[in-house]
């Protein structure tokens, strides 16, 4: 040992710079963690004093609750599609002079069809003395029984979309006459 008694002085200042250089990175090291340390505790202390864990459970209940609310709205549209394609989505309507005696296209017929096309084709048709109301059924865009002029023009602007057509052809004016009883 006596072959190290020179460098003694070496030793020594070299072990004391290393605890020095230690120090100071003990020193670094301690002042990033209490910055960490103050950044977790904010962040799990939260704006308002509440936890991290209790702002994430309430994030995911409303989350939950959103996704449970989204699934009654699917099911509910999914019941407001099957309800609408009963409803009235086509109709067509074409108004004539329907007897010689009446002017201003008061009589008309009207088609009211759901979503497969199904329903029915009603004419009002009126005169001075008298007034008469024929409905025929709609079964698939065809009628089961024999539609008049009108009532066809009426049937085609409900199945092509169209919301009223005028009939004002001279061929279908005056050619109704009304049968007493």
């Amino acid at each position: 040992m006596d072959f190290l008694r020179p460098y003694q002085l070496y030793i020594t200042l070299t072990l004391a710079v290393v605890v020095i250089i230690q120090f100071v990175t003990v020193m670094s090291l301690s002042s990033r963690l209490g910055r960490i340390s103050r950044t977790l505790r904010s962040l799990f202390s939260g704006p308002e004093g509440a936890d991290l864990e209790a702002i994430l459970r309430r994030c995911q209940d409303q989350s939950q609750a959103a996704t449970d609310r989204t699934e009654e709205l699917g099911e509910l549209l999914a019941d407001l599609t099957e309800t609408v394609k009963g409803c009235v989505q086509h109709c067509g309507l074409v108004r004539y002079d329907g007897f010689g005696d009446v002017s201003g296209q008061q009589s008309f017929s009207l088609a009211l069809l759901n979503a497969e096309r199904n329903g029915a084709v009603v004419t009002a048709l009126f005169s001075r003395s008298d007034s008469r109301c024929y409905g025929k059924a709609i079964v698939s865009g065809e009628a089961e029984q024999e539609l008049s002029v009108e009532e066809q023009r009426a049937l085609d602007v409900a199945l092509s979309d169209e919301m009223s057509a005028p009939m004002t052809t001279e061929s279908t004016r005056g050619k109704r006459r009304l049968l007493r009883n």
